[in-house]
């Protein structure tokens, strides 16, 4: 596999970090590094023990590396960030694929069916040093050229410049962030699926209905202030308690932001799905005679609620009693180790009370672990809504032998920064790897998820006729509501 991707898609980031564990998996390789850097795998232990203020700017510094040079936007080409995940894929038939939103319960899902997925959206950080993170106004004005150049050179796509000084405020001192998202189907991504897939496969679409209120700034490009995560939209836009306080701990002279007034709304720029794909998407499948069935809801943690109901089911079903629960973050997965140690996956979107409720909601609507481990991604900020380690240790009281974070040291979150190289290192601490089930067969798992898709919101469409499809599930309130 090709650990080294061209310059322009940041390997920290969601999608990258998903499209490697599960590649990785499905080649039987545990995916232990999010970076992919030794280097910097050696060093970030080190930075724990740095002094606070000297962490985080070395931990804004270390990411920089990946950030495009303002003068070279112009040359970021998004086929060649296609072409990079495609070929991460090992060279098989597969009996389906999934193309859209980026999604840990996806990526359980297609380990389980033991197929790939490829990620509508990617990051491309631009190297931007000296910007105030809390002026907004500021950051819009200063992207634009940027923004043009990305949209210019790549007409296939739709540029999202992401500013969330909330959960960004490390990165946002050297970097930019502007997310494209594929409107048209790749070459790359067109021709893995044409190799791959056989008459009568699937290709399943990941809509995420979530969306954010936007300014537009030009045809296909757009700027969103803020993002998800534990503050709300209203606390982005107007302020309140918890921003004054948030501002007051970084020594910011003022009470609230002053964003550009938004005027409209457009799919969230890290996980909202760009319906403009599914042409192509339709068009391909029609033409090899693969079946084609939307996934669709308005969270992203409905689909990974539905991921750990299907693993619980499948493992009951194989007379396994699924007593162990794996609770994921962010870009820290372990897709092989579920499998390998019949580990129930259950993946929260980050270390915020949004993602604390929803494990606290499924822990609450099934039979009690008798163990779990979690991990916790750190960003390096205290920002709104960040949900306090304790709380995070009540939910693990919650198993009803142990429960252990996995990687994570308690003393130094959301500033745990080795956390990034530890969190695979713990997994022996819940069993011994096994070999992996074999692939959950297609129509066993297509039961599976019709059965269970309505209790988590999640709608199922499938172009195979009317007995094909699922009855239309009410669509799940998002974070942005």
């Amino acid at each position: 596999m090709n650990t080294h991707p061209p310059q322009g898609i940041a390997r920290f980031d969601s999608a990258a970090g998903m499209v490697q564990a599960l590649a990785l998996c499905l080649q039987g390789q545990p995916f232990d590094s999010p970076s992919q850097s030794p280097l910097l795998d050696r060093l970030m232990p080190l930075a724990n023990h740095l002094p606070e203020r000297v962490r985080d700017v070395a931990y804004a510094l270390g990411a920089l590396g990946e950030a495009v040079p303002r003068q070279r936007a112009a040359e970021m080409r998004a086929e060649a960030i296609a072409a990079w995940i495609a070929g991460l894929f090992p060279e098989r038939h597969y009996p389906a694929a999934f193309v859209g939103s980026s999604n840990g319960g996806i990526v359980h899902l297609a380990a389980a069916l033991g197929c790939p997925w490829l990620p509508q959206t990617y990051l491309c950080p631009i190297r931007r040093i000296g910007l105030d993170p809390d002026d907004p106004k500021r950051a819009l004005e200063d992207g634009l050229p940027v923004a043009e150049a990305l949209a210019a050179g790549n007409p296939e796509v739709s540029v999202h410049h992401m500013h969330d000084p909330n959960q960004d405020r490390l990165m946002l001192h050297t970097m930019a962030y502007h997310r494209l998202k594929f409107r048209r189907l790749p070459p790359a991504y067109r021709r893995l699926l044409e190799r791959s897939l056989t008459p009568g496969a699937t290709l399943y679409v990941v809509e995420c209905g979530t969306s954010w209120p936007v300014t537009r700034t030009a045809e296909r490009c757009s700027f969103q202030f803020g993002a998800v995560g534990g503050a709300t939209v209203e606390e982005y836009f107007t302020g309140g308690p918890r921003v004054r306080a948030y501002l007051a701990r970084y020594g910011v002279h003022r009470e609230r932001w002053d964003p550009p007034a938004p005027d409209g709304e457009a799919p969230e720029a890290e996980w909202g799905f760009e319906p403009a794909l599914l042409a192509d998407l339709e068009a391909l499948a029609a033409g090899h005679g693969w079946r084609l069935v939307r996934l669709r809801f308005g969270d992203g943690e409905d689909m990974s609620l539905l991921a750990a109901d299907l693993y619980r089911s499948w493992y009951r079903a194989l007379g396994l009693e699924p007593s162990r629960l794996l609770v994921e973050s962010f870009v820290l997965m372990a897709p092989l180790a579920a499998l390998q140690r019949r580990l129930v996956p259950l993946w929260l979107l980050f270390n915020t009370e949004p993602s604390a409720r929803s494990l606290r909601r499924w822990l609450d609507e099934g039979p009690a672990f008798d163990e779990i481990g979690q991990m916790l991604f750190s960003h390096g900020t205290e920002g709104v809504g960040v949900t306090p380690i304790e709380t995070w240790r009540a939910l693990l009281g919650r198993a009803r032998r142990r429960g252990l974070f996995l990687g994570v040291d308690e003393a130094r979150y959301p500033r745990d920064f080795a956390t990034f190289v530890r969190f695979h290192r713990d997994l022996d601490r819940l069993g011994a790897e096994q070999d992996p089930p074999q692939p959950l067969a297609p129509d066993r798992f297509e039961a599976l998820l019709r059965a269970l898709a309505g209790r988590r919101g999640v709608q199922v469409d499938a172009s195979d006729g009317p007995e094909g499809r699922c009855p239309a599930a009410r669509r799940a309130p998002t974070r942005a509501d």
